[in-house]
């Protein structure tokens, strides 16, 4: 899949043919954007930090998932299941396991732009409660939750 970068436009040159229009925007109002409903206080974690450091902010702080950065970029996420699954075992090896070692090759996030939409959509699609905002310099501006979006919301899958 590779890097996921949703910012409304598609390959060529934007025009009204190539932009994903939300219905807000069909109907001649302003859609409201991640920007606008993302939440500025948040926590970001350093690619070379250790699992246990991690663990250790994902609980106090409450947060099941953390963007990872490196020199004030987005590099990936980390998930509190990814961390769990890990520190048992990193704990039984002599070199610290750093979030660089395990974080997925791809990465989701929305810019500031994106409409909450288009934003709502990928994260269902990809089954992610929280996704990084970036603002046009590319830098970690906020983060965007699926239940602070309105009417919006993860289906759990049927087991059955």
């Amino acid at each position: 899949m590779g890097l996921v970068i949703l910012s409304g436009e598609r390959r060529g040159k934007p025009n009204e043919n190539t932009r994903m229009r939300s219905p807000a925007a069909k109907r001649g109002q302003n859609p409201m954007t991640a920007g606008e409903l993302m939440t500025r206080t948040f926590e970001t974690v350093h690619a070379d930090a250790c699992l246990e450091e991690v663990a250790r902010k994902m609980e106090s702080s409450g947060a099941g998932l953390l963007p990872v950065c490196k020199d004030g970029l987005l590099v990936g996420t980390i998930t509190h299941d990814e961390v769990a699954g890990r520190v048992p075992f990193a704990r039984l090896r002599t070199e610290p396991t750093r979030v660089a070692d395990v974080i997925a090759p791809d990465i989701l996030f929305c810019f500031e732009s994106t409409e909450v939409t288009e934003a709502a959509k990928l994260m269902k699609e990809h089954r992610v409660p929280l996704l990084p905002v970036l603002s046009k310099s590319k830098k970690v501006v906020g983060v965007l939750a699926l239940k602070d979006i309105p009417g919006e919301r993860i289906v759990p899958q049927n087991t059955a």
